[in-house]
């Protein structure tokens, strides 16, 4: 063999492969371990847990609880530092089983251990880490949580401006989870101080300048969008203490007196105790700061308030950090509703799902158009009712933003896609929800009722000419519906120009409300229910308050939205929801209209066809008091109460030119109450009426006290024989009641 030959295999040996003979196996090689060993079990005696779980088996363990493995919750806790992701989300479900037992252990170590996975790196920790936390804050009272919610809240503070976006948006979800829970803590003294939570919040939005133009939110995809945007407007809401469902009676406020019902008007009687009513001879209207003293020749003296004058506190500064939020938010909402609103309310699209269906999908650029709007209604309120009367440039920039996106809303009102029907928590379909959002916006933008100055008294060459307090509202209501015409005019209209009034959008909410309130023939329609109802007579509300058209025309939009209101309300069933909240509405209505001194401009003219409408409402209250029986006493008490009212006038307690209720009507609606207590059949004989079947006593003493001061206008003694029969029928309690 040639010598370079022999070298080049020397130098290959290593890496030459043997060739095997037949019949003969593999050589072992000369440092192979032997395997070959096997065994049933491997036992670790030593091992802490499976040592505790033998004792706790044999019944000599520890008293602390344990999962079905054996570890405790410091053995648990530890494990969440393991670098396994699945270690860590079966510790939290070994949380849970071991707070199952004992729920309130340790709650101070629990919190501390579960917020340092808030930023963890494994997207179902953090998923698993939510749906724990979701179910522990609600077993655990606030009192217990409240020492360690600060570091809680810091934690995911941390985790709303984290590098990665999955982080951020998982955050944002937790802080919806904690606004639900323990709102206070996470809101803080938001707005009158910064909030680290807020700022946060706009990182994970993607705001970068200081009016978001730089928004990086459009690379998240829109169900990413809808969660940080709905922990935006939890967190502004809770900061304004606004809460989720309708707030009753609010529309009132500013409208109403107290104390102003009943008081001073006409012949005033004592009635029995429990009367539900003040019925003193004199009355005092004593509220507020600054006062006038008006003497009126057939009444005497009478203190009204003309105005409530408060201290400001620090209003400004809450209107100021508001609306730098909603200047920067104007771009970020407004894109997002135009890039969502084309699909969610395409004429080709179609339903995807029932309102029945249990395992129905969201319907993304929905949820983010009725976000973004009700956001922008959210911050548009808080700004505009709380703006001076001689608005900054900021403020005057806030109503060109929230008019720029009602010009924008407006191509698609009244919002009914067909998968807008599935219902809300709140009890609305999303589509109503967005046309209540549209509604309030063009309703804040409207000219703002001013307050009435009431006119001095005037003096003539025989002695001073004393104007009579009818004379003096009519004329300071004038004035008041003058200067709202003119901020209407000076600010322009249509839809084209910076309006800040936006009247036609006024009119398109009187069209929806009138299609709203209207008779239907469609059976497959959706029925009004009473929480849209409920949320619809505050528009209602703001519609009636706005100026008459000159002279009084049915098409001007208060006539108008009144008429379709009542004729809605008179269709309805005694026993319905709708028809109860409706009464009680109305009652509202007529203690407004018929207060003393007003300090806000509403007033029904004589000439208006209203009258006429709230007319036969009022001559309907017997047959609906009938008709209720003992189905709904919550519902009898209120028309009994204003029954009450309204009858403890007196004769001459009237004044034609104020009053919706005509006197001439009192004594009809006197005899038909007789039905209420007893009715003489001409085939049964003597029937009982509802007042005897009336399970609370109270509600069937202020029932007497009505006959009592509705007893003056039968003059054909129908109601005082009936109310006689009735207490001889309900017992002798109620007779002695009655006689004395």
């Amino acid at each position: 063999m040639p010598k370079a030959t022999k070298k080049k295999k020397e130098k290959h040996a290593d890496f030459a492969k043997a060739k095997l003979k037949l019949g003969k196996g593999k050589q072992a090689a000369s440092n192979a371990t032997d395997t070959s060993f096997k065994a049933r079990s491997i036992a670790l005696p030593g091992q802490e847990a499976l040592a505790r779980a033998a004792r706790v088996e044999d019944g000599s363990g520890p008293s602390e609880p344990t999962t079905a493995n054996g570890l405790t919750l410091d053995d648990l806790i530890i494990r969440f530092r393991h670098p396994n992701a699945g270690v860590r989300k079966e510790s939290l479900g070994g949380v849970k089983e071991i707070l199952g037992v004992e729920v309130g252990r340790e709650t101070g170590k629990v919190l501390r251990a579960l917020g340092g996975l808030i930023s963890d790196d494994d997207a179902s920790v953090r998923k698993a880490l939510i749906a724990l936390l979701g179910w522990y804050l609600a077993q655990v009272p606030v009192s217990t949580l409240s020492p360690h919610l600060p570091l809680l809240v810091l934690q995911t503070s941390s985790a709303l401006s984290h590098i990665f976006p999955e982080i951020r948006l998982d955050g944002c979800k937790l802080v919806h989870l904690l606004l639900q829970h323990v709102p206070s803590h996470v809101v803080g003294s938001w707005p009158h101080e910064p909030s680290n939570i807020l700022e946060g919040l706009r990182l994970a939005v993607g705001l970068g300048g200081e009016k978001g133009v730089n928004s990086q939110i459009g690379r998240l995809t829109g169900g990413a969008k809808l969660v940080t945007m709905r922990a935006m407007s939890e967190f502004v809401r809770r900061g304004l203490g606004i809460g989720l469902e309708v707030e009753k009676g609010k529309w009132k406020e500013g409208w109403e007196e107290s104390g102003s019902r009943g008081k001073g008007r006409g012949k005033q009687r004592t009635v029995k105790a429990d009367g539900g009513a003040d019925l003193s001879e004199e009355g005092w209207l004593a509220a507020g700061k600054c006062w006038d003293v008006e003497a009126e020749l057939e009444n005497g003296w009478e203190i009204g308030r003309l105005g409530q004058q408060g201290g400001k506190g620090d209003e400004d500064n809450v209107v100021g950090v508001v609306s730098q939020l909603y200047i920067q938010l104007h771009p970020l909402l407004l894109s997002t509703f135009l890039e969502s609103a084309p699909t969610a309310f395409s004429p080709s699209s179609t339903s995807s799902f029932s309102s029945s269906s249990a395992n129905a999908t969201e319907d993304i650029p929905l949820a983010l158009c009725n976000t973004t709007a009700s956001l922008t209604e959210l911050l548009a309120r808080a700004i505009l009712t709380r703006a001076p009367p001689n608005p900054s440039p900021e403020l005057k920039e806030v109503r060109s933003c929230v008019s720029d996106f009602l010009k924008r809303m407006a191509a698609w009102f009244p919002f009914r896609s067909p998968k807008s029907q599935a219902l809300t928590p709140s009890g609305l379909s999303p589509g109503f929800e967005l046309s209540l959002a549209y509604s309030n916006l063009a309703v804040l933008l409207a000219p703002r009722p001013p307050a009435l100055v009431w006119p001095e008294t005037t003096t003539s060459k025989g002695g001073p000419a004393r104007q009579s307090r009818s004379a003096m509202r009519v004329k300071a209501v004038e004035t008041a519906w003058g200067k709202m015409r003119e901020t209407a005019r000076d600010t322009g209209k249509g839809k084209g120009k910076a309006s800040s009034a936006d009247n036609w959008a006024m009119e398109e909410v009187a069209e929806w409300v009138k299609d709203v309130l209207a008779p239907t023939k469609d059976a497959l329609a959706p029925s009004l229910t009473p929480a849209a109802y409920s949320a619809l007579l505050p528009i209602i509300w703001a519609l009636l308050v706005q100026p008459p058209a000159q002279p009084v025309s049915e098409d001007d939009i208060p006539t108008s939205v009144g008429t379709a209101f009542l004729t809605h309300l008179t269709r309805q069933a005694a026993t319905s929801a709708i028809r109860n909240v409706g009464d009680e509405f109305v009652i509202s209505l007529i203690d407004i209209h018929e207060q003393r001194y007003p300090t806000l401009p509403f007033y029904i003219q004589v000439n208006s066809p209203l009258h006429d409408l709230f007319g036969r409402w009022f001559e309907n209250v017997p047959k609906i008091l009938w008709e209720l029986g003992t189905r709904d006493e919550g519902s009898t008490e209120k028309l009994l109460r204003f029954l009450l009212d309204i009858g403890s006038r007196g004769q001459g307690g009237s004044a034609s030119s104020l009053e919706l209720l005509g006197v001439e009507v009192f004594p009809s609606i006197s005899g038909k109450l007789a039905a209420f207590y007893h009715i003489q059949h001409p085939t049964k004989g003597s029937v009982p009426g509802p007042w005897t079947k009336l399970v609370q006593p109270p509600i069937k003493k202020i029932g007497l006290d009505v006959a009592r001061v509705w007893i003056e206008w039968d003059k054909e003694g129908r109601l005082g024989d009936a109310v006689g029969r009735g207490c001889k029928a309900a017992g002798k309690e109620w007779e002695g009641y009655w006689t004395r």
